[in-house]
């Protein structure tokens, strides 16, 4: 069984496909909001309630989500609510809507 070690698959270079895996995923640069816009995002939050349908783009450490499902929770002290069990913090917010049910 020795043979098998002919043809196993030779890695000259350690890591080197972590590396550009890391390489190829592009940070996303966080957007700064104008005023306007942080007014817009803060009406929307104090208008949506849980139990509420809604699609919301956020920033995740290196790029902007997009997320729609049932607000689980919303917590206006500590600035953050649960979509689904994913905790969003409000600041990482970039657009936020109710979603209509028919």
């Amino acid at each position: 069984m020795n043979n098998a070690k002919i043809y196993m698959p030779f890695q000259a270079l350690k890591g080197y496909e972590e590396e550009i895996k890391k390489a190829s995923t592009k940070k996303e640069e966080r957007k700064i909001l104008l005023d306007d816009r942080i007014d817009a995002l803060n009406y929307i939050l104090k208008e949506i309630k849980v139990n509420d349908i809604i699609k919301i783009i956020y920033y995740n450490k290196s790029s902007y989500l997009l997320k729609k499902g049932l607000l689980s929770k919303l917590n206006y002290n500590k600035q953050y609510l649960f979509l689904d069990n994913k905790k969003i913090y409000f600041k990482d917010i970039y657009d936020i809507e109710k979603v209509e049910v028919f």
